[in-house]
């Protein structure tokens, strides 16, 4: 995360003797222990050195990575819980691990301490979306640009969103090496990643405030928890933009519907998978994308919610130009039948086998 000086947008378990202490529930287990880390924050600044060489140095990078984290931001969202709604949420902790999942989630089960996960392929592969989506929107004449992003935005839908995969090095280079050098882009993206990460923190530290409250939903409406959640973490965000500001900003303003973008990403990854697979996407417990964002734009309008929202307005606006564009591409490359070679029928076929 680079410093921001760039304002220009463009079941419960049997009573064991003797080894209870030791035994943990197979499935609180398997979620909170489960999967592998792929991170290497080293090589992280090795390779923003080459592919930024000039813009930064090492001990900006160093600086900026101990500032912006995923630990100081679940604190952050914690203060804000406590100091919005009175909810302490201390004995809530962070996981972090490679679980092939772009979702976050918190694990809650009133026996187990509860801890919200947010995966490694999230982070990786939501950085990677606003890079190339916000980088696309900016030269959207550049031919050039306008190819490789539009690919690697369908490689992030197709390969890493529906089949859970990590980027490879050749992957991250391709993205680094279109995006070298362009210090604005990084930051846009960066500022705008971090906004989305409070905002899934907060989403799901809510779940579990809302849980704490005694809130009960109907078993014909469960998705309205998911709106309530949503409600909660939006109002955490703007408030965290609107109350700090200078040495102490967290969260720019410009930022304010990067929710609304992180929806797009997921209503992107559906319509993929629709369009590539005829598969559609069906949750009885979460709305669809646009209904969710419809929601966020009530709140955001909200006469308490007062700040500039101008560079915001205009950065959403080149979003959703390069949002429309891949819809239009991808179904139209698909009836031309040059998609095929990036299809992967019968993976998803026995994904969709599991799944039922």
């Amino acid at each position: 995360m680079m410093e921001k000086d760039s304002k220009d947008i463009f079941p419960n378990q049997p009573e064991i003797p003797f080894m209870e202490k030791f035994m943990v529930p197979q499935m609180y287990e398997l979620f909170k222990f489960g999967g592998s880390s792929v991170k290497d924050g080293e090589r992280e600044i090795q390779r923003m050195l080459q592919y930024f060489s000039g813009d930064f140095t090492e001990e900006q990078l160093r600086k900026n990575m101990e500032r912006y984290n995923l630990q100081n931001m679940f604190a952050v969202v914690k203060e804000y819980f406590k100091k919005e709604y009175g909810y302490e949420g201390d004995g809530i902790t962070l996981s972090n691990r490679y679980q092939q999942t772009i979702n976050s989630y918190i694990y809650n089960d009133k026996e187990n301490p509860a801890f919200v996960h947010i995966d490694e392929l999230f982070e990786s592969t939501v950085i990677a979306f606003f890079l190339a989506m916000l980088k696309w929107s900016k030269e959207f004449e550049n031919l050039d640009v306008y190819s490789e992003c539009f690919r690697y935005i369908l490689f992030l839908m197709n390969n890493v969103c529906i089949f859970g995969e990590m980027q490879g090095q050749y992957a991250n280079d391709v993205l680094l090496q279109l995006v070298s050098g362009d210090v604005q882009i990084l930051q846009l993206a960066e500022d705008c990643y971090w906004t989305v990460v409070v905002f899934s923190l907060a989403h799901e530290v809510a779940h579990a405030y809302l849980a704490s409250i005694g809130k009960m939903y109907s078993e014909r409406h469960p998705e309205k928890e998911e709106y309530d959640a949503d409600m909660i973490a939006y109002h955490i965000v703007l408030r965290i933009i609107i109350e700090n500001d200078g040495d102490k900003r967290i969260l720019e303003e410009y930022t304010y519907l990067a929710p609304m973008m992180y929806m797009d990403f997921f209503d992107l990854y559906y319509y993929t998978d629709r369009v590539l697979y005829k598969t559609r996407f069906y949750d009885p417990q979460h709305p669809l994308p646009g209904d969710r964002k419809n929601r966020l734009f009530a709140i955001v309008n909200k006469d308490e919610y007062d700040f500039d929202t101008v560079d915001g307005n205009h950065l959403y606006s080149g979003f959703l130009d390069v949002y429309d564009e891949y819809k239009d591409q991808v179904l139209l490359k698909m009836e031309k039948g040059k998609l095929d070679k990036v299809l992967h029928i019968k993976r998803r076929n026995q994904m969709r086998g599991e799944q039922l």
